[in-house]
Order: C-alpha cells, then sequence, then structure tokens
C-alpha cells in the first residue's frame, strides 16, 4: 500500500576547507569552499537599479505574492504559485499578452502546473499524475509538440544543456529514494543522485532547487547546507554554507515531521535559497525563519577581487529585493510588489518615468549582476 502523500509547500513560519572574508581570495580548484555568511559585514551599498517593468494591470490578471518567472524571447511567463491556475504571459515590456496553458478539466487544458521551464523552442510544463509525473513540451505556437512520461514524482525540475532533464522528488521518502535523478530526453532514468537515507517521517518543502546562469544549472535543498554545481558528468559540490546556531541539529532527524519542526523553530533555522555563478562572480542566498519573521540575506562574490558583500532583505527591511527571480542576461531580476516600490524607490520611478499605483501587479526590477 503507498504512503499518503503529504501537500508540498513553502514554509514560511517560512578535501579541504577555505574559509571566506570579504577581502579573501577564492580559489578555483574542485572542492567545496565554506561560507559563514552571519560573519561577513553586511555592505551599506544598496542595490543599483538599471532598469524597472511594470507588468500590466488588468482586472483579470491580478497577481499576488509568490510568483514563478521564466523568460525567453517571446517575454516573460509568471505563475501564481498561490493560484496554480494558469500561466500568465506578458512582452518584454511588462504589456498583458494573455492567459496561456490553463488548469482544468477541457481538452485543451492541463491538469496541474508543478513547475515550468522556458526555452528557445517555447514552454516544458512540470505535471504531476500520482506518484509520477509528465513534462508536456510546448513550442513557441503553444502546441503540444511531446509528452514524456518519467516514473519519478518531481516537485521540480530543469534542463541540462546536453538535452537531459534534472528532476527533484526532495524529501519524500518512500515515495521518491533519491532527491535527484537525471532523466534521458525520453524519460528514461539515467542516474539517481542523493538517496533519502534518513529513518524519520518528513514533510516535503515546495521550493525551487534549481537555479541557471548562463549554460551553468546550480542545485541547492532545504536540509542540506552543500551547493552544488550540475554538469553532464554529474553532480559536483561547490560550495557549504555554515549556518552557525541556525543550523538543523542532528538530531531532527530522529523525530518525527511535529516534534523536528517545533525543535528547529524554536531556536530559529537557516537554509538555502539561491545559488548560481558565473566566471566573473557568484549569488549565495540564504533564509532565516526565526523570532517569526523570514528574512533573506544575499551574498554577491566578486570572484576578481575575492570581495562579498552581504545585504539582508525581508518584507519589512529593503523588501523591493526580497523575492529574486533569478538572473537573466546578466541582470538580477527581483518581483517587486508595486507599493513596496512606491515607497521605497521613488527616484528610480521618476527617473524612468513610469507611472504605477499601489494596487497594481507587481514590477520587474533589474539589477546589474
Amino acid at each position: 500500500m503507498k504512503r499518503k502523500l503529504w501537500p508540498a509547500f513553502i514554509l514560511i513560519i517560512g578535501t579541504s576547507v577555505l574559509l571566506l572574508s570579504c577581502k579573501e581570495k577564492i580559489q578555483e580548484q574542485h572542492r567545496k569552499s565554506v561560507i559563514t555568511f552571519n560573519s561577513i559585514k553586511v555592505s551599506k551599498d544598496p542595490y543599483t537599479i538599471e532598469k524597472m517593468i511594470p507588468l500590466e494591470t488588468r482586472e483579470n490578471n491580478l497577481l499576488k505574492e509568490f510568483l514563478l518567472l521564466r523568460a525567453n524571447d517571446k517575454g516573460f511567463f509568471i505563475l501564481d504559485k498561490e493560484k496554480n491556475d494558469a500561466i500568465h504571459h506578458f512582452d518584454m515590456e511588462g504589456n498583458y499578452l494573455g492567459r496561456i496553458l490553463e488548469v482544468g478539466e477541457g481538452p485543451e487544458m492541463l491538469p496541474n502546473i508543478n513547475d515550468f521551464i522556458a526555452t528557445d523552442q517555447g514552454l516544458e510544463i512540470l505535471i504531476g499524475k500520482g506518484d509520477q509525473s509528465e513534462i508536456w513540451v510546448f513550442d513557441h505556437e503553444l502546441s503540444l509538440a511531446q509528452k514524456i512520461a518519467l516514473d519519478y514524482l518531481a516537485f521540480t525540475f530543469s534542463k541540462l544543456p546536453n538535452g537531459n532533464y534534472a528532476l527533484c522528488g526532495g524529501y519524500n521518502k518512500p515515495i521518491v529514494m533519491h532527491r535527484l535523478v537525471i532523466s534521458d530526453p525520453e524519460g528514461n532514468i539515467v542516474e539517481e543522485l542523493l538517496p533519502n537515507e534518513y529513518s524519520n517521517d518528513l514533510l516535503p518543502v515546495g521550493e525551487q532547487n534549481f537555479n541557471t546562469a548562463n549554460s551553468g544549472l546550480f542545485y541547492h535543498e532545504f536540509y542540506n547546507p552543500t551547493l552544488y554545481e550540475l554538469k553532464g558528468d554529474g553532480l559536483t559540490p561547490r560550495y557549504e554554507l555554515e549556518m552557525g546556531k541556525y543550523r538543523i541539529p542532528d538530531e531532527y532527524w530522529d523525530l518525527d515531521w511535529m516534534q523536528g519542526f517545533e525543535l528547529i523553530s524554536k531556536n530559529g533555522f537557516a537554509f538555502p535559497s539561491h545559488y548560481f555563478e558565473t566566471k566573473e562572480g557568484a549569488f549565495f542566498g540564504v533564509n532565516v525563519q526565526a523570532d517569526m519573521q523570514l528574512v533573506n540575506h544575499q551574498l554577491v562574490l566578486d570572484k576578481k577581487t575575492g570581495d562579498i558583500k552581504r545585504r539582508i532583505t525581508s518584507n519589512d527591511n529593503n523588501p523591493v529585493f526580497f523575492q529574486l527571480a533569478g538572473l537573466f542576461v546578466e541582470h538580477l531580476i527581483f518581483i517587486a510588489q508595486a507599493k513596496d516600490v512606491l515607497a521605497h524607490e521613488s527616484k528610480a520611478i521618476e527617473k524612468q518615468g513610469l507611472s504605477i499605483e499601489a494596487q497594481d501587479n507587481p514590477v520587474l526590477v533589474f539589477v546589474k549582476f
């Protein structure tokens, strides 16, 4: 008998070792480097906004707070994770082009959307089907080109340059016995990585585990301080985050999910939110849940100089830069609520000649990486 699936959710309640400081150089070697994020001095230098794109607001396209954004040369594609009912299409200037690939029971509709990616050819959608998954491949005209069946239940996925898929089922034992698998373009599992070897039951966490930068694919996990790069030849540990007093204690793994959650909530806990890098720099995000507040520590590393800048954001502190969508064409893109942009970036609004109302859809904020 198969175990009942817990629903995925986002927690908002929530070799040699090289220690990094703001002035130390990074040694580019095939080994992990440890980053003690909380010991890095908080930078007083704010992000410099290079461009803002307000997403057009209509009565039928109001977006909430938790959004998944993808982009290709056809524009921006946004899934409202609170609704999960359709993908909204905007052009590169933020003009609304309509709802596409809607969820429902009709013949042209999707059963659900766990995740999606934008490629040079179109959109690819990750569909959940019981304890398995499918990837539906659509071209630029939204014609269904292919359905790929997978004997693996994935919450999120991405694509490698060689055409293979990386899929994450997370800490969902015994439904998945490996947190990460690699599939070929036909859906055959060709590699299983990161086995679920814990003994207790954990509540699966809905998160975005993959980040892309240039042609690189990077991977992080909620319970795991190690950050990885995915290549055609496997999974390479690149960095380890030292969480200090916010690390998840060893005894957590011996408790059931309710007891474990009470344990880590008592003293607060930290977990990776983002990781990606290019030849010039790297970005590390760390969420800290403590004192009934979620804050995000953002570390930007200049690999040429070894300098690291740390900024802290939350709904109350620098909220414009709280929700990072990812790296697009050498820019960090943040999804900022219109009311926060009005309150904190009035000069940038005036400089770009924008008209924004507090109740409008979010604004895409571009920062040079």
